[in-house]
């Protein structure tokens, strides 16, 4: 028996030298995919992330939540990304820059500085099946985004393709892409062109597809490919994915061995896998954590702080886990949102004199102590504080402070009054901008409808919060019914048949995302409210424009300043981010009031988090011996023959209880 062992062994080394020398880098990639899903079943370098929040699509042109945008980031790259600090740096493309105004283009054109950027293109990155990225593959993105044909159905990154007007070939390493103010024609200088928030997709795979095709129905796979999903990013995905992502089950990523950032950066994942674990209950998760099954995980308000507490009473399942709270680097605010859109079931709220009346009526302090347990900060423009640059923040005599009695003498003036001694609800009168106008008939009692998810408990007790205190003014609020799933909410909102919400932006440190999505622009695709004021309009399309950033910041502050006043958006609250994380298992976290851009918040792809974690919890049971073979030259690929059979031969006929994976 030993001697035929032995001589298996020795055809597997041989077998294996003459393949791995014939194997083409394709035939690599399926041979990690494969490893995948066997052989690296045991690897304990394994970073478990728990979400309150599943994936609500693979496809990034249809998905929305948070729990998308990590996944999306660890798949896909976009062509910039941000570093520890903030700070935007290359990622597929490793420089953006203006082209000057002594370039022989410029001056043959004429156009105005800004509106034409160069991007130099990684040579070194490479698709999950083995094809080069190359210039090609970015301008084809940034038309089928762009181009006016296509550019209504890609909806999803509108706010960085808008003032795109076309892309062109430079040299294969070099693209230069134009802008315009898609409205008139015109040439236009594009101020946050150094930031392009659209992941990559592959030009070989999908070229053949109607744009139509791509925005809506794709799931976000590829059938009989390996793997299934062709990003460039620095985790690759198992080959069950969809069917994971149906059931409900956790989402599992390999790392990419020949991912372009140690071409480029010197930089690489050190650990094996990535596993997304989603629950419904909060005390479940922490309990997860707490037991060794998650290696971290953002908490409810409530939950955040039982663990924070524990860890500082130094309980023993606590012992070896940290904490962090802080502002959400994405910029995460929630608001009281205002459906601007003419008809719905109530139009009173089009009454300026209305919006500014609740604005008054919404305690902020009280809300943000009682409902996010004092972890966050009284929200009030569109930019937070977290983007302290960018953020406005109003003067004493712009703020929309508390008070009742002035919100209720605004609603009198206003001709909304309570029909009888004793009334609950106020009512619509002759004297009302809303009935003057022909929006409402006369007697229509102010009472709003107020859309909420299921996700957020906190946001049915703020709802509930909410009708007590309004109602002292007369305005009443039909909430109960209205609590629903953020998938069905959604597309309520995106139908403008409703009065108000409470939802959340997330956005970009460069404040064109923001400002954008409040535009009229952005009307039929990401405004959620069909805002429009047009002094906003002006000063959005001249902070576009601006290329000096003194100059731009007097545009978008103008912004939002006006958008302030007008109370469109009740910005309640800039939610902090509230994780916990294990210290036994991974080093390196950092400190993230230093170093913000190492959260996993950071899901502009490239987060650097990944490429600093050091696992310390011992070493995997499975062997990555393409890595080993390319690292390590052939000896240690010999021997990582012999250790995979005997390894497996040691293995065979014994039961695994369950996977260090989760699944």
């Amino acid at each position: 028996m030993r001697s035929r062992w032995r001589n298996r062994v020795l055809v597997g080394v041989a077998v294996f030298l003459v393949g791995l020398m014939m194997m083409p880098f394709a035939g690599m990639i399926n041979a990690v995919m494969a490893q995948d899903d066997t052989g690296l079943e045991q690897s304990k370098r394994v970073l478990r992330i728990g979400f309150m929040q599943s994936v609500d699509n693979l496809n990034p042109m249809v998905g929305l939540n948070d729990a998308a945008y990590v996944f999306y980031g660890l798949v896909y790259d976009n062509p910039q990304c941000l570093d520890d600090n903030l700070d935007v740096v290359g990622n597929l493309v490793l420089n953006s820059t203006p082209v000057p105004e002594t370039d022989s283009e410029m001056v043959s054109t004429n156009r105005p500085f800004g509106s034409i950027w160069e991007y130099d293109i990684t040579p070194n990155a490479k698709w999950h099946d083995g094809e080069d990225f190359t210039v090609d593959d970015f301008i084809w993105n940034m038309d089928l985004q762009s181009n006016n044909l296509t550019y209504a159905s890609m909806w999803a990154f509108q706010p960085y393709t808008y003032f795109t007007e076309t892309v062109r070939k430079v040299d294969d390493d070099t693209a230069r892409v134009y802008f315009y103010n898609r409205a008139t024609g015109e040439p236009m200088a594009s101020a946050y062109a150094y930031l392009l928030g659209i992941p990559m997709f592959p030009k070989h795979r999908l070229q053949t597809m109607s744009p139509e095709w791509i925005a809506f129905t794709w799931d976000g796979t590829f059938n009989n490919t390996s793997p299934p999903i062709i990003g460039t990013g620095p985790f690759m995905a198992t080959s069950n994915i969809l069917s994971d992502w149906r059931a409900g089950n956790p989402l599992t990523f390999v790392r990419n061995p020949y991912y372009h950032w140690g071409a480029d950066r010197d930089k690489f994942v050190q650990f094996d896998r990535i596993v997304m674990r989603f629950y419904d209950d909060a005390s479940a998760m922490s309990l997860a954590l707490s037991s060794g099954d998650l290696d971290i995980a953002q908490f409810p308000p409530d939950t955040y702080k039982a663990i924070k507490q524990n860890v500082a009473d130094n309980k023993k399942e606590y012992r070896d886990v940290d904490t962090f709270d802080g502002p959400k680097i994405t910029g995460y605010w929630t608001e009281i949102e205002i459906c601007m859109a003419e008809g719905g079931p109530n139009p009173s709220r089009l009454d300026p004199a209305v919006r500014q009346a609740l604005a008054m009526a919404t305690n902020k302090t009280h809300i943000v102590q009682n409902y996010y347990q004092g972890l966050a900060d009284e929200g009030t423009t569109l930019i937070p504080p977290v983007y302290e640059d960018w953020h406005y923040e109003p003067t004493a005599a712009e703020m929309w402070d508390f008070d009742l009695e002035a919100a209720a003498q605004l609603l009198d003036e206003a001709g909304y009054r309570y029909p009888t001694p004793g009334a609950t609800y106020r009512v619509a009168t002759s004297d009302s901008w809303v009935v003057k106008t022909g929006r409402v008939l006369v007697n229509k009692p102010l009472v709003f409808d107020m859309l909420i998810r299921t996700e957020y408990p906190e946001e049915k007790l703020i709802a509930q919060y909410l009708d007590a205190t309004w109602s002292q003014i007369g305005v009443g609020l039909d909430w109960e019914d209205n609590v629903m799933a953020e998938s069905l909410m959604s597309k309520k909102v995106y139908s403008y048949q409703y009065d108000t919400c409470i939802w959340y932006w997330s956005m970009d440190v460069d404040p064109n995302y923001m400002l954008y999505c409040q535009s009229k622009f952005a009307w039929g695709g990401w405004s959620d409210n069909k805002y429009f004021n047009e002094s906003y309009e002006q000063n959005y399309l001249s902070s576009v424009a601006a290329m000096d950033k003194s100059e731009r910041q007097t545009y978008v502050d103008n912004c939002q300043r006006i958008h302030y006043l007008d109370a469109s958006y009740i910005i309640i609250a800039n939610v902090h981010q509230t994780y916990a994380w294990r210290t036994d298992t991974f080093t390196n976290w950092g400190d993230w009031s230093q170093t913000p851009g190492r959260s996993f918040d950071n899901f502009w792809t490239g987060n650097p988090l990944l490429f600093e974690l050091q696992y310390t919890g011992g070493e995997g049971g499975g062997f990555d011996w393409v890595d080993a073979a390319i690292v390590g030259g052939v000896v240690a690929a010999i021997a990582a023959v012999v250790v995979v059979f005997m390894w497996r031969k040691k293995k065979k006929g014994e039961t695994i209880k369950e996977s260090p994976l989760g699944q």
